[in-house]
């Protein structure tokens, strides 16, 4: 019985992250202002996002985080400031194929909110801690009715051995 739980555990969080990811990616170029950035969020209500240079490739990401640390809690204008100059360098990226396991992990070990996908140099979404948490308790709210599952299986096996016995000793 054990091992179908830990099976069906093991199973739930080998879930690729590409399952969970944001496919609908918003970008902006790092010559942009930060209040541009802080526009485009509100206008797609998300709380980053992935950073290009003038070739369309990522070379950071910012979140809202980022524009409350570095701009506004040190009254810099939003207006002057380019996102290049606050914006999160060296992105920490991961597969599509890896693990939803895996991904919380990696997010939990360099202590960021939201990770791009990348697949062969190209990022093809972006996984954030809301979107783990929301898989995650919907794998909790399954495994709630397993709790059951091994009295069931029990009580099913001692209906059977009562039926053989009696079949056995009339």
């Amino acid at each position: 019985m054990k091992r179908i739980y830990n099976s069906i555990k093991k199973m739930e969080t080998e879930i690729p992250v590409s399952d969970i990811m944001i496919r609908n990616i918003i970008k902006l170029n790092g010559n942009e202002t930060i209040y541009s950035a802080i526009k485009k969020m509100g206008e797609h209500s998300i709380s980053g996002l992935i950073i290009i240079d003038d070739k369309e490739n990522p070379i950071g990401i910012i979140s809202e985080g980022d524009i409350i640390k570095k701009v506004l809690m040190k009254g810099k204008d939003l207006k002057k400031i380019k996102i290049k100059e606050i914006m999160t360098k060296n992105l920490t990226t991961i597969s599509p194929k890896k693990s939803i396991g895996e991904t919380s992990t990696l997010m939990q070990k360099k202590k960021i909110s939201k990770l791009p996908v990348v697949y062969k140099k190209d990022i093809v979404g972006i996984v954030t801690k809301s979107d783990l948490m929301e898989k995650l308790n919907d794998i909790y709210k399954q495994n709630r009715g397993l709790k059951w599952l091994a009295a069931i299986v029990v009580i099913q096996i001692i209906v059977i051995l009562l039926l053989i016995m009696k079949i056995v000793v009339p």
